[in-house]
């Protein structure tokens, strides 16, 4: 016969088993949430991960660091233990298994990874591209102001007809509208040569020696430019080697961006050396050069120009009609042959931002494949610690791996469609900016084509 139970140990007793109920929902708390959890197998189910419940908290640079061999579990890894314990107990199916391990453990760093990647971009070099010239009025791409010296030749030969027009007339007209084009951003001198005697020997040293700068360097004023120009009477010889020679002792204390700008209609004809003096103008500086308009120059007196212009890094164009020079000068000139191939050469700086590209974007996408490595690592641990207290059978465990190795190998595919994607995106701005380049150099050699050059 059984002892009879007293009333206060029959409570004690139902209180206990309370105790126990509510105990045993705790253990077992988490199986709703597992049930719940989604494999991932794409990028974005990948980036939807949630953090392990145990591996929050792992800094980001720890947790996609590339580790050999076992990543190992942390000071979690008792507390893990007995949640395994409990899951075994519960349930021996391999995919609830499996997602218990992507609950507890799995990685914080997906989403982070592929924001990086995202984000990740290059300044790809990219040459400056000038416009050839700003039309009087227009609006055009802002440039870096600098000064600008217009040499203008009043020999006796100026005093010439072309098209039943004076060429004196005609060059002072069109000198007034460049420099109003220039003069919107540019400061503006006006230097004139030939101007002093005649044209008889007599005059020779006086007028190969007068050199004057009629308006002062300066902003650009349309009346008192024009009363300069007006003012200038065709007369003498041809000191165009003076003349540059002046404009250098001029200069020789000015900074940045400095142009010279000759319009005249013959070669030198006061014995000096042209040549020599453009190129002593243009090494001063680098930001130094000396350009020619030709108006109406016959062939001996066109190659001298020519050599002159290209000694002062500079350009020439011929202009044999009123038309031509009105045109010339009212724009500014075309970029160098050397300055149109420079644009295009200078994308050979790609080569080398490519190649630290790769290899940053590489080591990007590299920690999401590493952050599935480690993932598994824990995975594997925790797994084993299952197996060695006989919490699962072996046929369970290998069935568990296998799920592992898929997560694992997806991983990897979902990296290098990222990769691939970051790498196409990068790749198309640079193209976009080899483009530009090209359609630039095409239209500079094509304007280049159409004015003789």
């Amino acid at each position: 016969m059984l002892p009879e139970t007293s009333a206060e140990e029959t409570e004690q007793h139902e209180t206990t088993e309370e105790v126990l109920d509510e105990e045993l929902p705790a253990k077992t708390s988490d199986l709703q949430e597992i049930e719940a959890v989604q494999i991932p197998d794409s990028e974005e189910t990948f980036r939807a991960q949630q953090p392990g419940l145990f591996t929050a908290e792992i800094p980001y640079e720890e947790e996609t660091k590339q580790v050999w061999g076992r990543f190992g579990l942390g000071d979690y890894k008792e507390a893990l233990t007995e949640k395994l314990e409990v899951l075994a107990a519960q349930s021996q199916d391999p995919e609830l298994i499996f997602k218990a391990l992507n609950y507890y453990v799995g990685s914080n760093a997906y989403d982070q990874v592929a924001t990086e990647l995202e984000a990740f971009s290059v300044e790809w070099f990219e040459p400056y591209l000038p416009e050839p010239g700003e039309v009087e009025g227009s609006d055009e791409v802002e440039q870096q102001p600098g000064q600008a010296v217009i040499l203008l030749d009043a020999s006796s030969s100026m005093l010439l007809n072309v098209e039943g027009k004076q060429k004196m007339t005609i060059a002072k007209k069109a000198t007034s509208r460049f420099a109003s084009t220039i003069g919107m951003r540019d400061e503006v001198s006006l230097i004139i040569y030939g101007h002093a005697g005649t044209q008889n020997k007599s005059d020779k040293e006086l007028s190969c020696t007068t050199i004057d700068e009629v308006y002062p360097m300066g902003s650009f004023n349309a009346e008192k430019f024009k009363s300069a120009v007006d003012g200038v009477e065709a007369k003498g010889w041809t000191p165009i080697a003076e003349a540059i020679n002046y404009t250098r002792e001029q200069t020789k204390d000015a900074t940045g961006k400095l142009t010279v700008y000759i319009v005249s209609d013959g070669a030198e004809t006061c014995g000096g050396d042209s040549v020599a003096e453009a190129k002593a103008f243009a090494e001063a500086s680098p930001d130094r050069q000396v350009n020619i308009i030709g108006f109406d120059v016959d062939q001996e007196g066109e190659n001298q120009l020519k050599a002159v212009a290209e000694a002062g890094k500079g350009e020439y164009i011929s202009a044999k009609t009123i038309d031509e020079l009105d045109q010339s000068i009212t724009k500014q000139w075309l970029p160098s042959l050397t300055e149109v191939m420079s644009a295009s050469n200078s994308l050979l700086k790609h080569w080398g931002q490519g190649h630290n590209e790769m290899i940053d974007r590489s080591n990007i996408s590299s920690r999401f494949y590493y952050a599935s490595l480690n993932e598994a690592s824990r995975m594997h641990e925790a797994l084993q610690i299952m197996r060695s207290e006989n919490w699962i059978t072996q046929e369970v465990q290998d069935e568990v791996r296998a799920m592992i190795k898929v997560k694992e190998e997806d991983a990897l595919t979902v990296k290098k469609e990222m990769d691939e994607r970051a790498r196409t995106r990068i790749e198309n701005e640079r193209q976009e900016i080899v483009q530009r380049v090209k359609e630039w150099t095409d239209r500079m050699f094509e304007l280049r084509r159409t004015q003789g050059k």
